[in-house]
């Protein structure tokens, strides 16, 4: 059987530029009738964006319902993908290679990420990286990492089994270890190596640019 990786997209494969901040104001006011009053306040490192949205909405006073949020993740969606149509995002160095790597050994590659589905493929999309992907689960699906991750493992292709699970923050190697998979934590977002590592990372990498290390020392994980 041959081996499966899960990918977070944000702060590991890529930067979508910041557009996230300015659509998660705009779908908020649209879905919710209220203006968020502190949209740069907002944190996305490791959160996913129903836990952001409930967040928001208790700020503010207002219900949350299950209407309410399909509505913000449609408009999050929709303008999220315009924005980056304009400003494509900035893909981490070694990123397409070291995709292009694994697919071709074998493996396959699915996504783990707090994004609603539609925004998760449409920044693959726009960075030219969804080819590589063949199943996920997405932030609309859950508001908890950990249990995003769980359900992903349920749609590996019925010939693999996932092994490792690769992030750029704590949460992503907690969404690992809670599912019985290898923790690999890479420092191109927000979180440094030594917090990486402090977190229990099983494997921690600079970047992907020297592709041939990274493909060794993930495989010697499996």
């Amino acid at each position: 059987m041959r081996s499966a990786f899960l990918f977070d997209i944000d702060g590991t494969l890529l930067y979508a530029r910041g557009v996230g901040r300015a659509a998660f104001g705009a779908a908020f006011h649209a879905a919710y009738g209220v203006p968020y009053p502190d949209v740069e306040g907002l944190c996305f490192v490791g959160a996913t964006d129903s836990h952001v949205v409930r967040a928001m909405a208790a700020r503010c006073g207002v219900t949350s319902t299950r209407a309410k949020e399909e509505h913000f993740f449609l408009r999050l969606a929709r303008d999220i993908d315009a924005a980056l149509a304009e400003n494509r995002p900035l893909v981490y160095p070694g990123v397409p290679e070291l995709i292009a790597r694994l697919s071709g050994r074998n493996h396959a590659l699915g996504i783990i990420t707090g994004n609603v589905r539609a925004t998760a493929w449409s920044k693959l999309r726009h960075a030219d990286l969804d080819h590589a992907f063949l199943f996920g689960a997405y932030g609309d699906e859950h508001h908890d990492r950990s249990a995003i991750a769980a359900i992903a493992v349920t749609r590996v292709p019925a010939d693999a089994a996932v092994r490792i699970l690769v992030g750029d923050t704590p949460l992503d190697v907690q969404a690992a270890h809670a599912n019985g998979l290898k923790a690999v934590a890479v420092a191109t977002g927000w979180v440094t190596a030594d917090e990486l590592a402090a977190a229990g990372a099983d494997l921690v990498l600079p970047d992907f640019s020297d592709t041939d290390a990274a493909v060794a020392k993930l495989e010697a994980l499996l």
